[in-house]
């Protein structure tokens, strides 16, 4: 009766060690072995290129392109508040500016009035500015190419830690499985020993 239990404990315990090893091997080794001929190097530090690219060009296709960002700030709410933001720069600035000489309400006078234009031309302007930089910044600026670059920059600890703190349940649920699918294999070759002796 030990030796039939023994057989699915033994396959759970094969099943969840290969699943550990398994996940082990996407992070480790970091540094290519070689061992009977054969290069061994973990799945992310041997493809931390590839992986970049191909994240950097799902990123710029399916989730942010340059053309998105540009829309952005096509918004005419956006645009409203960046033109609120600078005509609150240049007033403050041109309040500081100001010498003390100049009367107080003659300054804040001034200042009002060139608030009015800055808003007023702002309008006009921050749309074209908005459209004539989207031209410029879509030639000029690839963002799969700034998420390629981010990912390489970070040393393979790091990203291990990523994926780690992204996916650890799921992680540990792959092992576990390991030993479940293992036990219920050893099971089966219980039964197939029982039924056919």
């Amino acid at each position: 009766m030990f030796r039939l239990l023994a057989v699915p404990l033994i396959s759970a315990m094969i099943g969840y060690l290969t699943n550990v090893v398994a996940i082990k091997m996407l992070f480790h080794p970091r540094e290519p072995i070689r061992m009977l001929g054969l290069e061994i190097q973990g799945l992310l530090p041997r493809r931390q290129e590839a992986i970049a690219n191909k994240i950097g060009e799902v990123v710029e296709r399916d989730l942010l392109s340059v053309d998105d960002l540009v829309n952005q700030f096509s918004d005419p709410e956006m645009q409203d508040k960046m033109v609120k933001l600078v005509s609150e720069k240049v007033r403050n600035r041109l309040e500081e500016a100001m010498p003390r000489l100049i009367p107080q309400n003659l300054a804040r006078v001034l200042a009002d009035l060139v608030e009015g234009i800055l808003v007023r031309e702002s309008r006009n302007l921050v749309p074209q500015v908005t459209e004539f930089a989207g031209q410029h910044l879509t030639e000029e600026i690839r963002v799969s190419e700034i998420v390629r670059k981010r990912i390489l920059a970070f040393e393979v600890i790091q990203l291990e830690g990523l994926v780690r703190e992204v996916a650890s349940r799921e992680l540990r649920l792959i092992e576990v499985l390991g030993g479940v699918l293992g036990f219920l294999i050893g099971l089966i070759q219980v039964a197939i020993i029982v039924l056919f002796p």
